[in-house]
């Protein structure tokens, strides 16, 4: 892959001085992230943007919210920043880049779950019609219920959750998700 950390670098023989001239403006690589270099010009891809945010908060990462509910089928359009999990002693600083949202309540793989990224991309969404829509296409999508979402948003945060909770209840008054919400 063409991502690698700085770390790897070095220790593939890399100097600094080659490093730093390299990502320099206009140089054939450049830092997308602290200590995470992508090895060619130009913007990178979202896929590339994932692999980076995931090797800057290093082991134990998972990746949520929206781009993990884009691994799992959805077809939704990517958010500004990669929303990714990362356990709750490490302190790596989000930016205009990444997410990045400490929790004790770690995924057990590199992926969060679509109930986990949905309840966590409605909590960080500004727009409550947004979040609505993303809550109901999951649904619709048949990869989480409206009570499995519910007791995801019960079991975590309660920061940012009244919009979603609303949506929830709303969604489970629809004729059609009545029966998924039993």
């Amino acid at each position: 892959m063409d991502i690698r950390t700085t770390t790897a670098l070095l220790a593939a023989g890399v100097t600094r001085y080659m490093l730093d001239l390299r990502c320099r403006p206009g140089g054939p690589w450049q830092r997308l992230l602290p200590g995470v270099v992508l090895l060619a010009g130009g913007p990178p891809t979202r896929d590339q943007l994932v692999r980076a945010a995931l090797l800057y908060v290093g082991v134990g990462a998972a990746l949520t919210g929206v781009d993990a509910l884009r691994v799992h089928g959805l077809d939704l359009p990517p958010p500004d920043r990669v929303h990714v999990l990362q356990p709750a002693g490490r302190r790596r600083a989000g930016n205009h880049r990444v997410l990045v949202e400490r929790t004790t309540r770690l995924p057990l793989a590199t992926v969060a779950c679509p109930v986990r990224a949905a309840v966590d991309a409605a909590r960080h969404d500004p727009d409550p019609l947004h979040q609505h829509y993303l809550l109901a296409k999951v649904v619709d999508a048949g990869l989480a219920t409206v009570t499995e979402l519910r007791t995801e948003l019960e079991a975590g945060p309660r920061r940012g959750t009244a919009v979603p909770r609303a949506a929830l209840r709303s969604l489970s008054t629809r004729p059609d998700l009545r029966a998924m919400t039993r």
